[in-house]
């Protein structure tokens, strides 16, 4: 009895402590411990807009003033001050595709030649890994391969599920590790690894030739993941290029070990409520900076994307502990970083413009901007009323700018129809997606830059006869 007393007193004395302590019993659990902080900066479809956002948005976008954001954004991550710390702090710069497009500007890059201005930029930018998007085969095979051979010292471009034993100029970049599926990157000790795959859509939205694409995403992927996992690598990340983030999001759940996600392709544009952007993008905005998927271990993964044209650097600031799990996001620190300078086209608040990096400007943006120039200056006809060419139009209703494109294409096929033994058209069909000014061109004068804007792709004319009349 004198037991039962002694152990009725010590719970006595335990339930006394708790009330008159309670933090000891309602005491939260420890929080994973960061080992490691790693920024990821990111862009994609960078797609050759090199000089500014477009009219009315000048003061915004550019590669000159967006290197000299990453510029800083890279000393911050790792020389900053942050309220919060852990042992060591990394930053990486990841471009998730569509690095360049059929455009006036990179027209520009083809009448240079070889270094294109487009490959100066990304050199001068310093991705540490670029995954290859639909765009970059818009020109087919060839004029990647040339794209590639611009850079001094290129970065490993990623293409997990692209195989291009058919196209030697391409294969010699494989055999020579540059075009890899993954790649790892070394910072502050820590191993990261980066592995980068394509739409499976590539043959049909694009011209890859004989380049060959897998559509066979988990298993290709988490081969990868596995790969590195046997190095060692527990810190991974996959830039995609899916055409939607969706498609990313819905992706990860299927993956094992794969920690954080750089979707492109989509144009999407998260952020969160303070983010600055560009004047009009409110509207845009898809969902918060970032999106967050659970893969098929349970883990958490942050899934990002940004809008493209150079218009804002991602910036990703994860929390990774000692296994390689991310832990936390640094909220407050991440988002999409506008691109701004000047005065904002006297777009308030303007506290982020940055003054332009004088390298990229000289090497890049002041010469593209002069060829432009000289396009816009050579007057090639008339319009009398204004010619509707918006993407909300073009793709959803037939325009005045589609009728015209189609009329100067019957035109042109009837021109050459004899000589390649064939009957004159009756029709001419423009697709919508071809169409790619986004503008309403002003009656008026239209000039050659007005026909890069409309039409920048290097297609070909192809007449089908004999199509029956049901058919229409």
């Amino acid at each position: 009895m004198k037991k039962q007393s002694t152990v009725n007193a010590i719970v006595v004395v335990l339930l006394l402590v708790t009330l008159v302590v309670p933090g000891m019993a309602l005491a939260a659990p420890p929080q994973p411990s960061v080992h490691f902080w790693l920024t990821i900066l990111h862009n994609n479809d960078g797609e050759s807009q090199v000089v500014n956002a477009g009219s009315g948005l000048e003061d915004f976008g550019g590669a000159a003033r967006f290197k000299a954001v990453v510029d800083a954004e890279k000393w911050d991550a790792t020389h900053g001050s942050w309220t919060q710390r852990g042992a060591k702090r990394g930053v990486v710069m990841i471009s998730s595709g569509d690095n360049f497009i059929a455009s006036p500007e990179f027209n520009a890059s083809l009448d240079k030649g070889v270094p294109f201005y487009d490959t100066i930029a990304m050199e001068l930018i310093g991705y540490n890994a670029v995954n290859l998007g639909n765009h970059d085969f818009d020109f087919g095979p060839d004029v990647l391969a040339d794209f590639i051979a611009g850079y001094t010292n290129p970065p490993p471009y990623l293409a997990a599920n692209l195989d291009f034993g058919g196209e030697p100029r391409l294969q010699a970049y494989v055999d020579a590790g540059v075009i890899v599926p993954a790649t790892i990157l070394y910072d502050r000790g820590e191993r990261i690894g980066v592995i980068g795959i394509d739409t499976p859509s590539l043959p049909f939205i694009s011209s890859p030739r004989n380049v060959t694409v897998s559509d066979d995403l988990v298993n290709i992927v988490q081969g990868q993941i596995d790969k590195l996992q046997a190095m060692g690598v527990d810190k991974i990340i996959l830039a995609a290029h899916l055409q939607t983030i969706t498609g990313e999001l819905a992706l990860a759940e299927d993956l094992r070990g794969i920690d954080v996600i750089i979707a492109g392709g989509g144009d999407e544009l998260l952020a969160n409520p303070g983010d600055l952007l560009l004047p009009g993008d409110e509207a845009l905005i898809w969902g918060a900076y970032p999106q967050i998927a659970f893969n098929a271990d349970g883990q958490m993964v942050p899934v990002v994307t940004t809008s493209g044209e150079y218009r804002y650097v991602g910036k990703l600031v994860v929390g990774f502990d000692k296994a390689g799990r991310v832990v936390a996001i640094d909220e407050e620190r991440s988002g999409p970083v506008r691109v701004a300078t000047g005065d904002c086209n006297g777009y308030l608040p303007c506290d982020d413009a940055v003054e332009p990096d004088p390298v990229m400007q000289a090497m890049v943006v002041d010469p593209v901007e002069a060829y432009l120039s000289a396009l816009g200056q050579a007057v090639i006809g008339v319009s009398e009323v204004d010619l509707d060419g918006l993407r909300g139009s073009v793709r959803t209703m037939e325009t005045n700018e589609g009728n015209l494109i189609a009329d100067a294409l019957r035109w042109q096929a009837g021109e050459l129809a004899a000589s390649f033994g064939v009957p004159l058209p009756d029709v001419a069909l423009q697709n919508g997606g071809g169409i790619r000014n986004n503008t309403i061109i002003e009656a008026g004068d239209i000039t050659l830059l007005d026909t890069f804007d409309m039409l920048p792709f290097a297609n070909f004319l192809s007449l089908v006869p004999g199509v029956p009349r049901a058919q229409f």
